[in-house]
């Protein structure tokens, strides 16, 4: 999380010599800002997980949303397969495992373990077909991740954005610090990043 604030927190400080470079920065702000979010998440899952299951499950799903490197993404699909199987939240269970198994990681020799895995909890969870917990995310609904409360904002829900790094809230997040770059006040009206 350290180095990936460090990113982050540095980026206006550099200087673009060339319209690829300036692309390139924007990108890095886009890939700090989504694996900063994938920490966070992280992090609240280990503190619910014994406190409150059910969020820590909801909080597993949402992990799954984060844009990540497909080999980082195969990881939380796996790790929220694991505790929706565990959870007996079978549908959630078998909708991860197809994912995983859809995932170009899985091609890998070196994930034949892990394939087998999924394919074994598919099929277990096809058999049970029922959530035992009623949890808040709905994966057939596109959702944006509010970066406060870290629960979903579904599609055409009012959403504000922070002008730096583009991490989304809730209009309740309004006038806050971002807590992802923690350099913008949420909902303020800027021109944002720019690079020269």
């Amino acid at each position: 999380e350290k180095s990936l604030r460090q990113i982050i927190t540095s980026i206006p400080l550099v200087a673009a010599a060339s319209r690829s470079e300036i692309t390139d920065i924007k990108e890095l702000v886009d890939i700090a800002r989504e694996y900063l979010t994938a920490v966070r998440v992280k992090v609240a899952i280990g503190i619910t997980a014994s406190s409150d299951p059910v969020r820590s499950l909801e909080l597993s799903a949402y992990f799954t949303h984060c844009k990540l490197q497909s080999s980082h993404l195969s990881l939380a699909l796996k790790l929220a397969m694991g505790a929706a199987f565990k959870a007996k939240n079978f549908i959630n269970a078998a909708s991860f495992a197809r994912r995983l198994l859809e995932s170009p990681e899985m091609s890998s020799e070196r994930n034949a373990e892990l394939r087998q895995r999924a394919q074994k909890v598919l099929q277990k969870s096809e058999v049970q077909g029922r959530n035992e917990h009623k949890i808040n995310y709905d994966e057939m609904n596109p959702f944006s991740l509010d970066c406060d409360t870290l629960t979903p904002i579904y599609k055409g829900s009012p959403e504000i954005k922070c002008a730096y790094c583009s991490s989304i809230y809730s209009p309740s997040g309004e006038g806050k610090i971002c807590k992802t770059c923690r350099i913008c006040e949420v909902g303020v009206q800027s021109v944002g990043l720019v690079s020269s």
